[in-house]
């Protein structure tokens, strides 16, 4: 009798056993996510894994390049009569945007550096030229 009493418990702590480790992994597998998270950045921090790789600090180059085929449209339709602030400001966001994509790419440029007038004009067009090169589609020429 006392052996049929141990077969009974024995076998009820097997299934009491086998429902607990899947009620775990169901519990495992709903956050699978966050425990991966943590195993990785346990594994970086003891050095075990590769780094992570760094995050870019700007917008995406497809972006900046959608904004600049976008704003460079918009100078070279610019209506006769366009009050000149507009048309300042345009150039001020295409600059900006240019710039933007020299960092993106880590083009080197002096659009900052040189005056307004004809020298910014030809250092508008090298940096339009670099970035083609580079595999930007900008448009056609402003």
């Amino acid at each position: 009798m006392a052996a049929d009493h141990l077969v009974v418990d024995s076998d009820l702590a097997v299934k009491m056993g086998v429902i607990l480790v899947v009620l775990a992994g169901l519990w495992v597998l709903a956050d699978l996510g966050v425990y991966r998270d943590r195993a990785l950045r346990v594994a970086r921090a003891l050095r075990l894994s590769q780094p992570s790789p760094p995050h870019p600090a700007g917008p995406p180059i497809e972006q900046i390049a959608a904004d600049i085929r976008r704003i460079r449209a918009q100078i070279k339709q610019a209506p006769p009569g366009m009050p000149v602030a507009r048309m300042r400001g345009w150039m001020e966001a295409y600059d900006d945007l240019l710039l933007a994509a020299c960092q993106a790419l880590d083009l080197e440029n002096r659009l900052r550096a040189v005056p307004a007038g004809v020298e910014r004009d030809l250092e508008r067009e090298r940096i339009e030229r670099l970035l083609m090169r580079a595999g930007l589609r900008l448009g056609s020429p402003a």
